[in-house]
Parts: C-alpha cells; structure tokens; sequence
C-alpha cells in the first residue's frame, strides 16, 4: 500500500479553520426539566392533589364569581329587548322645553341642561313639561302609564302599581312578559302580575275588585314588567279616558313607538322640547353622543375591581399554604433530585423541576378551577333570579376572563414553589442520597427585618391615631383635611405591616416560643421542637390563619361599631315587636275638643269658614287592633299640637302646653345650640313639649312594655309622673315639668321663659331612647288644663300581624289620609338592626378558612411525622403521647394566626373610630365585640387542637423506621 509523503523540510501544514461552538439552547434541558417535574408530580399523587385542590377551590370562587357577575351585565341585543321589545324607539318627558337639553344616544336617561357654574341656576327660563308627546311623534304610538289602585286581596285592602295601557301588545313582547294565559281582549278584562296573583288572591279567569277607582275585571294572563321581579305587585289597566286619570305623573309615561326610527337630528329636536329618545338602532350606533362612562362598563368596571381584590386575597392564602404543601413535596423528592444532581442536573435544573411542578399543578388547578366554576355561577344565577333582568341577564360565560383566572393560578402555583425550590438548590448532593437532613436554622437577619416591621407597625398606627386624636380635638377641622387622609392611611397601614413582620419573623417567633412550651411536659416540647425545625410547612400556615384572623376580627370591629351606633340613634315608637298606629290633625280650630276628640274631615259651612267632622278615629284604630287579637293595647296623647290656617295664623295661640325641664344637660352643648338657634332659656327649650304624653293608668304595660308594680300604679294614679328617660329625673327624685302657651313656643328667634314650673314625683324606667320621655295619667292633665292632640295606639302580640292584616289596617289608614285633615299610619317595631347574624356569618367565614389553613398545615405534619411517630413507638411512645403532640402542633399554628390576626385586626377599627369623633353619633371603641373577639382569638384555636386530638394518630410503620440522628 503506498501513500504520499511530505517533505521534511515542507512547511507545517495551516490546521483546519475550528468554527465557534454554538450556544447549547436551554429548550432541551427545560423540557427534560418539564418531563422530570410532571413525573414527580405523578409520582407524589396525594400532594399533588392537595395542591390542585388548594389552588381550583379559590379558583372555583373567583371564575364561579366572574360568571355570577357577568350574569347581571346585559349584552346590547339584551338591553335593546328589554327597553324596547319589538317596538323600534320609545319618547318619554323628563322636563320643560329647554334648548340645551342634550342626551347620550347609548345612555338616555344620562341627561342634562345648561346651567350657572356657580349658582346651579338654569340657564334658560324653567317651562311646564309638555303634557303629552304625541304631538311630537308619528301615529301608532303605544302609551304606557302608571299609577296606583286599591284592590281587594286575600285578606283585606292594598294598594299596588298600575300599569296603565296596551301593555299585553305583542310588539311589546320583551319589555312586557307574558308568562301565562292570553292578552286582554277588551276593556273589562285586565293582567297581572305573579306577584299581585298571589297577594289578590285570584287566579286566571277570576274576577279582580278595584276600590279605588271602583271597578271590576276579568284576569286573563299573568304580565310583567322585564325590571320587575317576580314578587312585584302590579295590575295592568286598560288605557281608557278613567283610567288614563289615575296617571301620577307625565315623567312615568313611556311612549313606544313600533315603527319609527328617529335620526340624530330627531333626537335633538324632541330634546328641545324636555323628551328623551331610545332607538334601537341609535342605541347600537350611537356616534359622537355616546356616553364615554357607560353603565354597564361602569358595573363591570366595579365588578373587575371587587372579584380582583377577593382573588389577591385568595392568591395569597393559596401561596402559603400551597407553598407549604410545596415545601413538605420537595422534601420527600430530597433523595430523588440528588440523584438527578448525581448524573449531571444543574442547581438551575433542580430548581426548575421544582418550580415546574408549581407550574404544571397551577394550570391543572386554574383549568378544574374554572369548569367548576362556571357550573358554579350558574348555579347561582338560578338560585338568586326573582325574574327581573336586573338580577339575570343570562348567561355570560366570560372566556376572557376564563383565560386570566387559569393564567392566574398558573402565577400563584409557580409563586408558591419559589421557597421550596430555592431550599431544593441548597442541600448536598451525598447528605440527599444517604437521607439526611441538616437541621432548621434560625436566620439573623430575618428576626431583625420581622422585629423592625412589627415595631413600624404598632408605632404607625398608634402616632397616626394620636395624631388623628390631637386633629379631633381642634377647634375647626376641614372634612377633607389632608392630615387625616395621611393619619387614616397610616392606621390602615400599620396593621398590615405588623403581618408581615410576624411572618418575616414566624421562625423566630416559634423559636421563643418553643422554649416555654418545652416545660409543659413530653408532647408539648416534641411538638415546639418540632414546628421551630419545619418553618417552611408552619409559618406559611399561621401567616394564612393571621390573615383571615385580620379580617375576621376587622369586620367583627366595624360591624359592632355601625349596629351600636345605629341602636344609640334609635328611636322606639313602641315595644320592639308590636304594633303602633299613629294619628295626627291638621288645619283645624279644636279650641272646644274635650280630651281623646278628634278631627277627621271638614265641609265648608258656606260662609268661607270650615268646621270639623267629628269621629274618633284613635277608637277606629284600637278596634282595627284588636281585631287580630293583642295582647296588651294602650294610646299615648300628647299634651297639645298647634294649629294654622293657610295664611299661617295661630289658631290656638292660648293652648297650655307642658313639657318636662331636663337640668342635666351638658352646658357647653346647650351654649352652642341656644347662641345658634338664638334661644334665651336653654334649660326648657332642650325640653320640647311632645316629651310629654298622657297615658291612662291600665295601659301604660303596653305602651312601655313593663309590667309596674301596685304601688307604682297607685303613685302614678295619684300625679306622680312615669320617667322614661332618667336624664329628666333631678337629684330629689322629681322631675320638673314647664308650663307655656302655644303662642310662645311659636316664638323660636327669642324663646320666652316658662309661665310656670312644678315639681313632679317621678317613677324611673330606663328606656332613654323612646319617642316621648315622660308620662302622665289623664287626671293629672285635666288639672292642669292640657288638651290632647295627635295620638298613639300600641298593642302588642304574641304571635306576629300576618300581611292580610297589616293590608286592612293599611286600607283604613288611606281612607282617613284621602279625607284630608287625619293622617294613620301602622307601624311594627322592630327595633334597630340586629349585628348577631352578621358576626355569626363572619365567625363562620373565618372558621372555615381557618379549619382549612390548619387542616392543610396539620395534615402536612402528620405526613412528614410518620418516621419520627415510627421511631417514638419503637422506643415505647404511646397513643396518648402521640395524641398530644398533635394537641400541641394544632395549638401553635392556629393559636398564634389566631392571636397575632385578631390583634392587628382590631387596630384599624380603633383607627376609624378615632377619625369619626367629629361626626354626630360617633361609633366608639368601646363598642369592640370583646367576647365576639376573644372566642374568636382563642375559641377557635382551642377547638381545632381539641378535634386535632380526638383523631387517632395513624398506626406507625415500623419496618420503615429511620434512625435516630
């Protein structure tokens, strides 16, 4: 075989240009990253799927919520039906010819006229409204009207809405549902609604009594009104001419018109007369008239803003306790990514792996999450339509935003496998595979950052709530002062700060508290020792519990301080649960009535002069009352009304009137008032005179709800006075009592001083917040001269006036209103707004969340605990000692949320209740849910360590047992 040689003395051959390697491309390596992640995400199955479930059940909520709210928001073809049905356009009067009147096309009722900058004065002369607008439009068009009738119901007399016109027109099919039964075919048969079906009485066919107008109707179909929900009360009338007469207002008359499209230019014009335009066509294509903040970008504007808040909030729960779940994964994963590490995968590989795997459980988690929540919503938008468009649209399924809550769990998944992640980089590759692990430090500079933001925190919040204090206290304080702006932000502020500094400092925390815990005995050090050296699966989970403590005990705060204030400015016209019907004059001369007479009608007597039609009414009322069966029954008089004519002259002017003298009033307040209302007597005028009433002996039960003793009832019989309100009660045991005349208490720019003033002996009930403070037996008025005026019926019940006959009471009342010199009214007394069911909801809410955060927390640690739970049996622990630590574990997690949560919670409370000093019946501090807060603080923790110790601890495995290290 033979071959060329080089010559030796040939130069060395130039060596082969070596091109630069290219980059290798990180793609391959993140798929084998992917495909490592997804495999050990099926491989740990029960962790996985406590993190999906973590991450879909919020999910569940914000895309359930999403679809919920999209429910309510029309599309245009939606709007267009329900405005117009099948009609093309509607007309309606708004106000008087005026030519700046201008309209959005997309928007109609967002109208407006010219006006002066400063004064708010129109611009132009002020005319009537036309009364009709069918000068104004084509022929054809449908005028709809309303108005109100009294009808016989089921059990007596009620007035409803009329809705008067060819409301049952089938190009109004949309706008007006027929739900049953057939339009009306003349003027003698009328619709209803479901709602007014049901309260009459009546069915389809049946015949429907009118009282006011008189009149009767054959019921032929069952309508409604599109806005209307099932429940409303309306009765469809013909539009003949006496119907047409029962018409309130030209406002609430609509004009449809089927076959009219306006152009932009008519719009105007019709504008220009005080009328509105809807077209439908317009409506889609509105031009340079459309409104730029339409409603129903406004309502999804809020809804976006309100799901938004609810899913940061959700997201940051799910962090944690996902994260702590991530935490415990990636540690049982310790021996299965050192070997990865083993043959060749970078710190970077074994912290995508981990991190991947929050990824891949956030999408499965957003994806579940948002199919359950779409079944969800719709759900919820059957469940809550009453029939009205307003409160079920249809159903919307938002892609979109579909779309953002998978891509947000995707975020939150990866978010909460940071930590772990990070902790996977930092253990040694041979300590991994031998199974070891090294033991939980305390870091230094995470007690320093912790310490540094629970001090800001405290320390903000209470320099801004001084502050805000010493701002109160000044003489003159503008509302939108900037400085409490800056002092209410920072007491909001500081409590969020002082979170984060437990959380940043949670592992040092438990390191502190480790130590006390350990003297209480075996279990209790166990279980410190143990929460301090596995920070990553505990701090996540009481930050969690704090953060929903925060909430709890914030809402628990502000819902106790707005029902106190509310029962502070309460004022009872009877006994919470029964019934009062009131009863006043108007307009008359009642120099002559006796005592319980009562004005209630007049008739010109030809002369130019009225005189009175005498009825008792207030007896009409008691038998109106009684018919339902009370219990107790009672009328309180008051001790005189003055009377006017229509020029404004006094006709009683020489009427006695006596009012109570409270003496105990607050000087500087009583200077204030008398220097501002320019009163000379503050002492009798911060006594008005209806604080007296005139109440017969053997009904003051009823009227005050208190059962008075013999010899109460003997004194008050003999002139002694029942004081209500203690503040009138002097230090002798008596209550002074003023004397003036009607003509002077008219004379309020310089108040006269009392005729006269007595002394009364007085019989004390606390009941300060009661409509009239003091009273007295008619005896003791007719000594005095008094002559009763306007007057209250009370009766109580035992069981509850059912609505047929709160219906007849109703009927009578407006009988008595039309005749024009009586007004009635019933009322049921139910007192102020009751806050128990609220703080149960709220209680309720939280310990949900927080039973879940601990379940996840707890669960994790019995998981993780099995080896030691292996070793402590082998060395002879017990069930019980196992028990305990569970005890223990429970206590601390959930002891210290709870605790760090309810006391950050309660300090943006005491902040506004500091920025509401000013403020006329201001909530107080002092009205804090003390009990309500500390159940919730302790309560609950005590409750979950007691169910975390009724559940057995699982039998351990011994042949898996790890040794001691």
């Amino acid at each position: 075989m033979t071959g060329l040689l080089e010559r030796a003395d040939a130069p060395p051959a130039a060596p082969a240009a070596d091109p630069r390697p290219d980059r290798p491309s990180i793609w391959p390596r993140l798929r084998a990253d992917l495909r490592l992640a997804r495999r050990q995400s099926l491989r740990g199955w029960a962790s996985s799927l406590l993190v999906v479930a973590l991450i879909a059940l919020p999910m569940t909520l914000v895309a359930g919520a999403i679809v919920f709210g999209m429910g309510h928001v029309a599309t245009t073809e939606e709007r267009i039906r329900a405005e117009l049905g099948g009609a093309d356009a509607w007309v309606s009067i708004v106000h008087g010819p005026d030519p700046s009147l201008t309209q959005y096309l997309d928007e109609p009722t967002w109208w407006d006229v010219a006006r002066e900058e400063q004064t708010g004065e129109l611009i132009n002369e002020e005319l009537p409204p036309h009364g009709s607008a069918r000068p104004f439009l084509p022929a054809g068009a449908i005028e709809i009207g309303a108005g109100r009738v009294t009808a016989e119901t089921a059990g007596g007399i009620g007035a409803m809405t009329a809705v008067i016109g060819d409301a049952a027109a089938s190009v109004l099919r949309g706008r007006f549902e027929l739900i049953e039964g057939r339009a009306p075919a003349s003027d003698s048969e009328v619709v209803v609604s479901p709602g007014a079906l049901e309260r009459l009485g009546v069915g389809v066919g049946d015949r429907l009594e009118l009282t006011e107008p008189v009149a009767t109707y054959t019921v032929t179909g069952v309508l409604k009104r599109a806005e209307d929900p099932h429940a409303a009360e309306v009765v469809f009338l013909p539009g003949t001419p006496a119907n047409r007469a029962l018409q309130e207002d030209v406002s609430s008359t609509v004009w449809y018109l089927p076959e009219w499209s306006p152009t932009p230019d008519d719009v105007r014009a019709l504008n220009r007369e005080g009328m509105i335009v809807f077209d439908r066509d317009l409506f889609v294509a509105p031009g340079d008239m459309a409104n730029p903040w339409a409603s129903g970008d406004a309502l999804a504007l809020s809804m976006v803003w309100l799901i938004g808040a609810a899913a940061a909030f959700a997201g940051y729960l799910v962090v944690l306790l996902a994260g702590a779940a991530f935490s415990v994964s990636a540690r049982r994963q310790q021996r299965a990514l050192a070997v990865a590490a083993s043959v060749g995968a970078t710190r970077a590989d074994v912290f995508r792996v981990v991190l991947l795997q929050g990824t891949v459980l956030g999408g499965v988690g957003g994806i579940v999450g948002s199919a359950a929540g779409i079944g969800l919503g719709i759900l919820f938008l059957h469940l809550f339509d009453d029939g009205s468009t307003t409160a079920f649209q249809g159903v919307h399924v938002p892609w979109w935003g579909l779309a953002a809550v998978i891509a947000f769990a995707v975020i939150v998944g990866t978010i909460a496998a940071i930590a772990p992640a990070r902790a996977a980089t930092k253990g040694e590759v041979i300590a991994a595979l031998r199974g070891s692990r090294r033991p939980a430090r305390v870091r230094v500079d995470r007690p320093l950052w912790g310490v540094l933001l629970i001090a800001a925190g405290v320390g903000l919040t209470a320099v801004c709530a001084l502050w805000l204090a010493a701002i109160n206290a000044e003489e003159f304080v503008s509302g939108d002062d900037g400085r409490r702006t800056i002092c209410i932000i920072g007491i909001i502020l500081g409590p969020i700060l002082l979170q984060v500094g437990v959380m940043l400092g949670g592992h040092w925390l438990i390191s502190l508290l480790a130590r006390p815990l350990s003297r209480l005995g075996l279990a209790s050090r166990i279980a410190s020792r143990d929460a301090a050296a596995n920070p990553g699966r505990i701090v996540p989970a009481f930050a969690a519990i704090a953060a929903c403590a925060f909430l709890a005990a914030a809402s628990l705060g502000s819902i106790a301080l707005v029902t106190k204030q509310a029962e502070r400015g309460w004022t009872y016209a009877a006994p919470v649960g029964s019934v009062s019907v009131a009863g006043w004059m108007d307009d008359i001369d009642r120099q002559h009535l006796a005592v319980g007479t009562v004005v209630t009608g007049w008739q010109d007597d030809g002369a130019g002069a009225s005189r009175g039609v005498y009825i008792d009414a207030e007896a009409t009322a008691r038998s109106l009352l009684e018919s339902a069966g009370p219990g107790t029954l009672g009328t309180v008089w008051d001790a005189g009304t003055g009377r006017w004519d229509a020029t404004g002259t006094l006709l009683n002017p020489d009427d006695i009137l006596a009012f109570p003298r409270m003496e105990h009033i607050d000087a500087a307040l009583a200077a204030d008032q008398c220097k501002e209302l320019e009163i000379a007597d503050c002492r009798w005028h911060q006594s008005p005179w209806w604080n007296l009433g005139i109440v017969d002996a053997t009904e003051l039960e009823a009227v005050t709800g208190e059962e008075l003793s013999t010899a109460e009832l003997a004194a008050y019989r003999d002139g002694a006075a029942l004081v209500l309100d203690p503040d009138y009660i002097r230090d002798d045991g008596t209550v002074a009592v003023a004397f003036s005349t009607q003509e002077r208490l008219a004379k309020t720019e310089v108040a006269e001083a009392p005729t006269d003033v007595v002394s009364v002996a007085a019989i004390r009930r606390d009941q300060p917040q009661r409509q009239v403070s003091v009273l007295i037996a008619p005896e003791l008025a007719d000594s005095w001269g008094l002559r009763s005026g306007n007057w209250t019926v009370i009766a109580t019940y035992d069981v509850p006036l059912t609505t047929a006959q709160v219906d007849s009471l109703q009927q009578e009342a407006d009988t008595l209103s039309r005749t024009g010199e009586v007004g009635m009214w019933p009322h049921l007394e139910s007192g102020p707004p009751d806050a128990a069911p609220w703080m149960w909801l709220a209680v309720g809410a939280t310990a949900v969340l927080v039973i879940g955060a601990s379940s996840v927390a707890l669960g994790l640690a019995r998981v993780e605990r099995r080896p030691d739970d292996a070793t402590l049996a082998a060395v002879g622990g017990t069930r019980r000692l196992r028990r305990g630590i569970a005890l223990w574990q429970a206590a601390i997690v959930a002891g210290l949320g709870m605790v760090t949560g309810t006391v950050a919670g309660i300090l943006p409370v005491w902040g506004v209740a500091l920025a509401s000093e000013r403020i006329y019946n201001p909530p107080s501090f002092g009205d804090m849910p003390w009990l309500w807060l500390v159940v919730l603080a302790l309560g609950l923790p005590a409750v979950i360590a007691l169910v975390s110790w009724l559940v057995p601890p699982r039998d351990p495995d011994l042949t898996r047992r790890t040794a001691i290290a």
